[in-house]
């Protein structure tokens, strides 16, 4: 049965992708939700039955000498709850989607719903492989579906840069990743998820085999330096953004490093690198969210920001705390960017830039109630999901590393205050429309209220979370009270937000203009991307290009022309000294000597009877004579 978590998507992705032009898009989106619906039911069900961890073979695909590469599924806590988590929120985003893409039926529309159920069964292939192969398979999948998605207005030349970007710097991370891959089938022999587990023992390399696998990591999570295609993906359709920062692709490198744990916490040297990756990611991206103006692009350097915890806390040894805080985060991540996208269709698709709307809160109230439950919870402000997992983080890693445990709560502090910045600004204040925004439709709404709930609920599942696992964690009691400093920090951070953009109690763009050159370093990415554009891709065109001239150009059809013209010379010297005053001439004298010998020849074929007569006579008179001659002697 557990098979059947994978074959509804798979299933689901066939059917539209042969049969969606025939059955429509409205039906294409049925058929993508009620296939991510059926996974979720399937996925629930297994996972409260399950009694221990079950590796389901169904092929051995490659045998080798002493072991094999199968393909199948492994079951255990991890992944199965972070399945459950997937599929339902995925299923929420496919049942929005329907309402969301509804403007674009008739426009080849189904195709869209595909790519979702690709996207979806490949994240499924990663979270449920019981080798590295399949997990590969599952990372690529996800790799094409978020090209595809990323770019599916592909008409848009930004859409379609965007999804070049994204394609290339994964690319980068999985060449590192397919490495990693490579070397520890080098050191144990096997890429089977159980029997590495079993095998899981320190050996030489495994701390190059580790960062090989975490670059993979990098990349897909949008983590420094592979990061500046993360917030450019946001060229896509929102309930793409959404299933991308909440429950597929981004979450992709989390879950690979907390899958492989026991090959990770064999090497400190990689878990400090981890950790190093997280705290610099999580700080660059909070400031950089704090300047942005664009709706999506704020909540998307949030989701690098966050994720970046996660593998802060991965780094230092709390594999559970950061995978809870990947469940819950999911739950209020894909609630800001559904309801980022209904304030998108309720402004008729004309703006992003969130100084250019301003006091929804009275056209949108259940989006803007939506939103501002998904920013608290993203604040870290109790009883929101976001206090209890992040500050599960920060508890845990305080006694263990305080600097990196203070360096947390200042992400936190400026998380608080960027995405309660982008709520204020959006649906308080003035605001003037030409064309009146509106609430939008329930097939929208309904998904928002679901994770709404869960966004405000999900964090008192913390203790269960954490019993489940078997991974020990704080009574109740003194967790609260540990998490004084990350309730602190999300109330400040609220509220200097407030008071810059409700209050109005210092003028932003008089401090825009007193710290213009830091908002510009921060707004560019601390320069990042322009690099990145401008002289390592623009340097790498140029370098191609000399290239191209250098060695293609003057060296390689230098040679191929030099020797096409050596070998014309050797040609025309063959031709006029061997073809022309040699065999010619040969060739000639034959004939002539044929034609002269043939002329003297033709004496005997005169044409004349009574030479032939003649001749016949004399053969006649010389045989006998010289039959009487032989008959004397």
């Amino acid at each position: 049965m557990q098979s059947l978590i994978l074959l509804f998507p798979l299933l689901s992705f066939i059917t539209i992708g042969l049969f969606g032009r025939r059955i429509g898009d409205f039906a294409s989106g049925v058929i993508n939700a009620g296939a991510g619906i059926l996974s979720f039911i399937v996925a629930l069900i297994t996972m409260l039955s399950m009694k221990g961890p079950e590796d389901i073979v169904f092929y051995k695909f490659l045998p080798l000498s002493n072991t094999s590469v199968d393909i199948g599924i492994y079951i255990d806590k991890l992944s199965i709850s972070t399945t459950v988590t997937v599929t339902f929120v995925a299923s929420v985003i496919f049942v929005y989607a329907i309402g969301y893409m509804r403007y674009l039926f008739g426009n080849w529309t189904f195709k869209f719903f595909a790519y979702f159920s690709l996207f979806l069964f490949s994240m499924l292939l990663i979270l449920l492989g019981d080798s590295l192969i399949l997990m590969f398979f599952g990372w690529e999948g996800v790799g094409l579906a978020s090209y595809l998605l990323i770019g599916y207005f592909h008409e848009e030349k930004f859409a379609t840069k965007a999804s070049l970007e994204a394609f290339v710097m994964n690319r980068i991370g999985d060449w590192s990743f397919i490495l990693g891959i490579i070397y520890t089938f080098w050191l144990f022999g096997t890429l089977s998820l159980p029997k590495l587990f079993e095998n899981a023992s320190y050996v030489p390399g495994i701390t190059l085999a580790t960062l090989l696998l975490f670059g993979g990591a990098v990349g897909k999570s949008g983590q420094i330096p592979l990061h500046t295609w993360l917030p450019n993906a946001m060229a896509g359709p929102t309930p793409v953004s959404a299933l991308l920062h909440a429950a597929t692709m981004v979450a992709a490198g989390v879950y690979m490093v907390a899958r492989l744990y026991p090959i990770f916490s064999l090497s400190s040297t990689t878990l400090s690198y981890i950790t190093i990756t997280g705290v610099v990611t999580m700080l660059f991206a909070a400031l950089v969210a704090t300047v942005h103006d664009d709706i999506k692009k704020i909540i998307a350097f949030s989701t690098m920001s966050q994720l970046a915890i996660m593998f802060t806390a991965l780094g230092m040894g709390f594999p559970t705390a950061a995978m809870f805080h990947l469940t819950t985060h999911a739950f209020f991540k894909a609630l800001l960017f559904l309801a980022a996208g209904a304030v998108i269709t309720g402004l008729h698709h004309h703006t992003q830039n969130i100084f250019e709307m301003g006091g929804l809160k009275k056209y949108m109230p259940v989006t803007f109630g939506a939103f501002m439950i998904g920013a608290l919870a993203l604040s870290g402000f109790p009883p929101f999901a976001g206090y209890f997992s992040k500050d599960a983080i920060v508890s845990s890693i305080m006694d263990k590393n305080t600097l990196v445990a203070t360096l947390i709560l200042i992400a936190s502090l400026l998380t608080a205050y960027y995405i309660t910045r982008e709520a204020f600004v959006v649906f308080l204040g003035e605001g003037h429309y030409h064309e009146e925004p509106h609430e939008v439709e329930p097939v929208m709404s309904f998904p928002m209220l679901i994770l709404s709930f869960l966004s405000l609920m999900g964090g008192f599942l913390l203790w269960n979370y954490f019993s489940y696992m078997n991974s020990p964690i704080e009574a109740p009691s003194s967790f609260i009270a540990h998490s004084i400093y990350g309730i602190i920090v999300a109330i400040l951070g609220i509220s200097l937000s407030y008071l810059l953009y409700v209050k109005k109690f210092v003028d932003p763009n008089t401090l825009y203009e007193l710290f213009k050159p830091i908002h510009t370093l921060m707004k560019s990415q601390f320069y990042t991307e322009y690099i990145y554009h401008n002289i390592i891709a623009k340097g790498y065109l140029v370098i191609s290009r000399l290239v191209y001239k250098a060695v293609d150009r003057i060296i390689i059809d230098g040679f191929v022309n030099g020797v096409a013209k050596v070998f014309m010379i050797l040609v025309r010297f063959v031709w006029e000294f061997i073809d022309i005053r040699f065999i010619d001439i040969i060739l000639h004298k034959i004939v002539i000597w044929t034609f002269s010998f043939g002329r003297k020849l033709k004496i005997i074929q005169s044409g004349y009877l009574n030479q032939y007569i003649f001749v016949i006579l004399l053969g006649i008179v010389i045989i006998l004579g010289l039959i009487i001659k032989g008959m004397r002697l």
